[in-house]
C-alpha cells in the first residue's frame, strides 16, 4: 500500500462538503517503505462524441505545479501551490471506471479506497474530487484495478 501525501492544483475550489474542483491536479504519493515520491497528474479532454476522458500522468516531479527543491535535508519537493490532505491517507485500493471503445478503455473516474473513506475523481468541464465516508457507486465499467 501507499500513502496519498496530498492533492494539489495552481488554482483548487473546496467547498464545505470536501468537493474539490480544479482544471488540473496533481496527487502525491509515497511507498511508506522506501519513502520513495511520485506523482500522478490528472487532465481530462473532450474526444470528438463529447465523451469527457480523464488521463493519468505518472512522473517524477509534481509538474507543472510551481515547487523546489532541498537538497541539504532531503530530495523531497516543497509544492508551493493549493493543497489538500487528510488522516486517512493509507491507500487500500484505487479502481478507474469508464467504458470501452472499439479499440481502447476510456477512463473517466477512479475510486481511491482508503481504511475509512473514499476520493471519487471524475471527469467533465472541469475534474471534481468528492472526499466521502461511502463508497461511490459508479454506473460505469472498470477499467483497472490497483491494489
Amino acid at each position: 500500500n501507499c500513502l496519498m501525501v496530498g492533492v494539489y492544483a495552481k488554482q483548487m475550489i473546496i467547498n464545505e462538503k470536501l468537493e474539490l474542483t480544479s482544471s488540473e491536479f496533481v496527487i502525491s504519493l509515497r511507498n511508506p517503505v522506501t519513502l520513495e515520491n511520485w506523482y500522478w497528474r490528472l487532465e481530462w479532454f473532450e474526444d470528438t462524441s463529447g465523451q469527457d476522458t480523464l488521463i493519468i500522468h505518472e512522473q517524477e516531479t509534481p509538474e507543472p505545479l510551481h515547487y523546489t527543491t532541498e537538497p541539504i535535508i532531503s530530495n523531497d519537493y516543497f509544492i508551493l501551490n493549493s493543497k489538500f490532505s487528510f488522516d486517512d491517507n493509507a491507500i487500500n485500493q484505487v479502481i478507474g471506471y469508464g467504458y470501452k471503445d472499439t479499440n481502447h478503455d476510456i477512463l473517466c473516474s477512479l475510486v481511491f479506497e482508503f481504511e475509512k473513506s473514499y476520493l471519487l475523481v471524475n471527469t467533465g468541464p472541469v475534474i471534481e474530487m468528492n472526499y466521502v465516508k461511502v463508497k461511490p457507486n459508479i454506473q460505469r465499467d472498470i477499467i483497472f484495478t490497483l491494489n
